[in-house]
């Protein structure tokens, strides 16, 4: 007779549960214990560099594909789940660094552009002061619906249950993502990511800051079978999975492409192509776009053009990120035909406009049909515009000096986005929003450089002045001041002296030509 069946529940719960519990730790600990590299052990324990540097181990290689084993990955509780996705950030700047280096060798600069890649680096790091203690915001209402109205409790030690999680979480992704595009105004929770007009690993960063919010419904409908512990293994494997998708280097996969979604798949979903719109949402697995009629294959005769279907021109990061809300819930439904007739003329007519798919307009493409709970386009090509020949990007020219400044303060914001991923567990509310407010006001600035926006100067300078106050309180009333806070008080000072140089000597220079123009006229008169 089995074990198992020698011992009552009870007893097996007691005395089996917990020595597969142990079995469980130990093969994490024999997995993880012996994976770390040379390049750690050059910097003092507990520093940046060496949380930096130790993550380029073999093991977070393998992270970022998503091979892992149940083995080391099932846990009991939620807090015994690592930060995978802060564990595989140093490979992910590898992997930046390596294509851009591959493109620019092999003629194809054109696939990153400086404006962009720092625009999409900043909504990534907007996206992770948006989420709790790391964590996806669905985990909270996953875990009041699992504590409360759980059907049945699949085991959390359970090699079956980790590879049921595997595949409904990849459906509930799929649910989640077609969703935010065919539900009009959840195209806000997302169309930052399709913001772009390149295809690289940056883009993967490009996330909308509330984009958990749109998603968190379809997560927690695994609540009621699936242990949070175990769902929230999978969601960070699936986001993870997804960056390696953003490639423009890694062509066809062969058979791996029939069941696993690919770089090449991905790059369609990114395409603003008639065949591309709305096609490919799969995040780890491709099967569903091809069980639910929405998958496309890549055509190199046709090969997908990046961005919106309407390019929203500006790297402005706060824009980017919610101007489609007011676009759903007020600009449609004020649009009229050509003859100046309403086209959603009724209450009614506006609701739908902010909830029918963003690409229905009556009388033009205003065919549906339900799925799941919205309505989606019978066709997703009607009136949507061909790809121009002559492809324009949105690139305002800067003069070298400029481009420099942006990326040397665009630097201090990773840095200090880089300790506050090291520091956030233990971070006040204080500290939280004082860094947080200064990533954004140092984002805005950037975009407004990039945009050319006259006003950008006084931006940044009342931006340099603030930070230039508070590094001036901590050195008189703070605790300690250490060498890097005097290296940042300079740089700002100097920042806000270039600034206002400048601006005195543009003045000086239009009041010149000003009198110039004014004695001109008196002449001729």
């Amino acid at each position: 007779m089995h074990r198992r069946d020698t011992v009552s529940p009870n007893a097996y719960s007691i005395v089996v549960a917990p020595m597969r519990s142990e079995l469980l730790k130990q093969m994490r600990n024999i997995t993880s214990g012996a994976d770390s590299n040379f390049l750690a052990a050059l910097f003092p324990p507990n520093s940046l560099g060496n949380c930096l540097f130790g993550r380029l181990t073999l093991r977070n290689l393998r992270y970022a594909f998503y091979l892992i084993s149940p083995y080391e990955s099932t846990y009991e509780t939620i807090e015994e789940v690592p930060q995978y996705d802060v564990q595989v950030s140093t490979w992910w700047m590898i992997f930046i660094l390596l294509e851009f280096v591959i493109v620019n060798l092999t003629g194809r600069g054109d696939r990153f552009a400086l404006n962009d890649s720092v625009t999409c680096i900043s909504a990534g790091i907007l996206s992770q002061c948006f989420k709790f203690g790391g964590k996806a915001i669905a985990i909270f209402p996953y875990i009041y619906l699992w504590d409360n109205f759980r059907i049945y409790e699949l085991p959390w030690d359970s090699i079956w249950t980790w590879i049921l999680c595997l595949f409904a979480q990849d459906f509930m992704y799929y649910l989640g993502h077609r969703a935010i595009h065919e539900i009009g105004f959840f195209w806000g929770f997302h169309s930052i990511h399709h913001s772009s007009e390149y295809f690289n690993p940056s883009t993967a960063f490009r996330q909308a800051a509330i984009q958990d919010a749109g998603l968190a419904f379809y997560d927690c409908l695994q609540a009621f079978f699936i242990p949070p512990s175990i769902f929230l293994v999978h969601r960070y494997f699936s986001e993870i999975y997804q960056f390696a998708m953003h490639s423009s280097l890694v062509g066809d996969l062969g058979p791996l492409g029939i069941v696993l979604n690919t770089p090449s798949h991905h790059r369609v979903h990114h395409g603003r192509n008639p065949y591309c719109i709305d096609k490919n949402y799969g995040g780890v697995f491709i099967i569903w776009d091809k069980m639910f009629c929405t998958f496309e294959a890549e055509r190199l005769e046709d090969k997908p053009i990046y961005g919106l279907v309407e390019n929203e021109n500006s790297f402005n990061q706060l824009w980017l990120q919610f101007y489609k809300f007011k676009a759903y819930f007020w600009d449609k439904g004020q649009l009229k035909d050509a003859i100046g007739r309403p086209l959603f003329p009724t209450f009614a007519d506006k609701v739908r406009a902010a909830l029918y798919p963003p690409g229905w307009f009556p009388g033009i493409n205003d065919k549906v049909h339900l799925f799941f709970h919205w309505y989606t386009l019978d066709d997703t090509t009607k009136a949507i515009p061909s790809i121009e020949k002559r492809l324009v990007r949105y690139d305002p020219i800067l003069p070298g000096w400029l481009k420099i400044y942006c990326c040397s303060h665009f630097v201090i914001v990773i840095w200090a986005f880089m300790h506050f991923q090291l520091d956030r567990a233990d971070m006040s509310y204080y500290e939280f929003t004082k860094q947080f407010m200064f990533f954004v006001a140092t984002m805005q600035c950037v975009g407004a450089f990039f945009d050319k926006r006259w006003f950008a100067p006084y931006m940044e300078i009342t931006r340099c002045s603030t930070v230039i106050v508070y590094f001036t309180s901590l050195l008189f009333w703070g605790d300690e001041f250490p060498l890097h806070y005097a290296l940042l008080l300079l740089t700002f000072v100097g920042s806000v002296s270039l600034w206002i140089s400048r601006l005195v000597k543009d003045r000086s220079y239009n009041a010149k030509i000003a009198a110039r123009e004014n004695l001109v006229k008196s002449l001729m008169l």
